[in-house]
């Protein structure tokens, strides 16, 4: 890593609509050998052959295999789905050392223990993304509102690592927000999409669906209340003014738009179910908590998913 502890140079993992959305803004504001989208051999000849384009524009992208030795870089951002970690481990051979810092857009409560398990935990920046509209159909994706990451330190070692990561998205006008409780804030997440992602999904709805008054609204509040109760037995303590603050930025999202797993219902791709109602009930069970919005949802998604053959 360079001597001035400033970031020069970004490896990406992910294009999915999340990514795409991300990737496209920092490829338009460094210089095209400082962003290196990682990825395998039967990805990147499908990116040359197919493209891939935002908003109808093609993105021009500097790709890198994963098997390419190459110096590590300052910063890794992945923006991939929970079940593709250990394949992400796999790919990020040649793009960390001691000194890369690590932040992680996946969904849910545990990727950041999870890549604990391979990289230096103080370099694991937990962070969290926000406010986007993004949807992709093949190579096509599209955003109305472009979103934010937020992200913040676990200790106070990590502060001038998130002051770094600070100045580098103010040099290339990237969206963020540094949060002082990032675990918290991460927990309102969860919460958000443990009722948004999964009731869409689940109606193979868009955000449509839950932004008027009605059955599907209800269903999404309730599953996130289930969340809230949960937050209390764990030490976090969300709120009921949380909630709303996460509905209400709900409501400004594009209706026609919709979250990834409904995507993942439409394209035939397996589900994070796991990750949402599975991690309630799961982290229910130790408290003996009962969660019967998320019960029936999991076996509702679990039933979907079975359906299209990739349970």
């Amino acid at each position: 890593m360079n001597q001035n502890k400033e970031i020069r140079s970004v490896a990406w993992v992910g294009l999915g609509a999340l990514g795409v959305n991300f990737a496209h803004l920092l490829a338009q504001a460094t210089p095209s050998q400082a962003l290196r989208i990682v990825v395998d051999e039967v990805r990147l000849k499908r990116y040359r052959e197919d493209g891939i384009y935002l908003n109808q524009v093609p993105c021009e992208f500097n790709y890198v295999v994963d098997h390419q030795p190459m110096q590590a870089a300052d910063l890794v951002i992945i923006a991939t789905k929970s079940y593709h970690l250990p394949q992400v481990i796999h790919e990020l051979h040649y793009q960390v050392d001691k000194h890369t810092l690590i932040m992680c857009a996946v969904n849910g409560l545990s990727s950041e223990s999870y890549l604990a398990q391979y990289f230096p935990k103080d370099n694991i920046i937990y962070t969290v993304a926000q406010g986007m509209d993004a949807t992709r159909k093949e190579n096509q994706v599209v955003v109305h509102q472009r979103g934010e990451l937020c992200f913040g330190a676990i200790h106070e070692k990590q502060s001038e690592f998130i002051q770094r990561i600070a100045r580098f998205f103010d040099q290339t006008h990237f969206p963020y927000r540094i949060q002082a409780d990032i675990i918290h804030h991460q927990w309102g997440k969860f919460m958000l999409n443990v009722g948004l992602n999964q009731v869409v999904a689940a109606m193979r709805g868009t955000y449509a669906s839950i932004q008027k008054e009605g059955v599907a609204r209800e269903r999404m509040i309730a599953a996130m209340r289930e969340v809230v109760s949960l937050s209390a037995l764990e030490g976090i303590c969300l709120s009921e003014q949380e909630l709303w603050d996460w509905v209400h930025m709900c409501d400004q999202l594009d209706p026609n738009g919709m979250p990834s797993m409904a995507q993942d219902v439409m394209a035939g791709r397996m589900m994070e179910i796991e990750l949402f109602s599975g991690e309630v009930l799961r982290r229910a069970k130790h408290y003996g908590m009962p969660c019967p919005i998320n019960e029936a949802l999991y076996h509702e998604l679990c039933a979907i998913q079975q359906k299209m053959k990739l349970s």
